[in-house]
This record gives structure tokens, sequence and C-alpha cells, in this order.
């Protein structure tokens, strides 16, 4: 995977010495360069937390994965405690399942 932060420094550091070069002027810096890294100097953005990542959810999604937290805990003999059980650890799949696809593709 390509890392765009080192290309980008690489890429302003070239800017800055032709830059130089041209000017004949080793204190000289390219606006451009100094932009980028202005940029690259700002926070990475957080991503979402698990509760915004639940709101995010379709109410279809909440009522399937009801649904199924329900038919699991007909299995059960406590079926109230297993179905809140059960929900939980679907939930906990989407927040993850999110959070995984995040990380591969998005912030």
């Amino acid at each position: 995977m390509t890392d765009y932060k080192q290309l980008i420094t690489r890429m302003a550091d070239e800017l800055d010495h032709y830059r130089q070069l041209l000017m004949d002027d080793r204190s000289e810096v390219h606006a451009l360069a100094t932009e980028a890294r202005a940029a690259l100097a700002e926070p990475e953005p957080e991503g979402p937390t698990d509760e915004e990542i639940m709101e995010l959810m379709p109410q279809h999604m909440r009522d399937d994965l009801a649904a199924a937290a329900r038919a699991m805990a007909r299995f059960k003999p406590d079926n109230i405690k297993a179905a809140s059980v059960f929900r939980i650890i679907l939930n906990r799949h989407v927040v993850d399942h999110a959070r995984a696809v995040l990380a591969r593709w998005g912030k």
C-alpha cells in the first residue's frame, strides 16, 4: 500500500530543491511545498464511535438483527436474557465489520 504522507513529503522536498536551484538560494522554499507540509501536520480525523456507527444502521437492519436474536433465543431457557445477549453480540459484529471496512477503504 502506498504511504501517501511519505510520498507527499518527498514531493515537497523535491519542489523545494528545484526552487532552490532555480533561485540559487538554499533557504528558498516553494509555497506549495509549505502548504503540503502544513496539511500533513494536521491531525488525522478520528473515526466514528460505536454509537455513531449504530445510529447509521438502517431500521430494516435493526429489525432483522432483533428477529435473529429472538430466533436464537428460542433455543435458550431464559429467552429474554438470551435475546438481549444475542442482540449485543450481533450489534458488536456489525460495528466490527464497519470498522474493518473503514480501516481498509476510508476514515
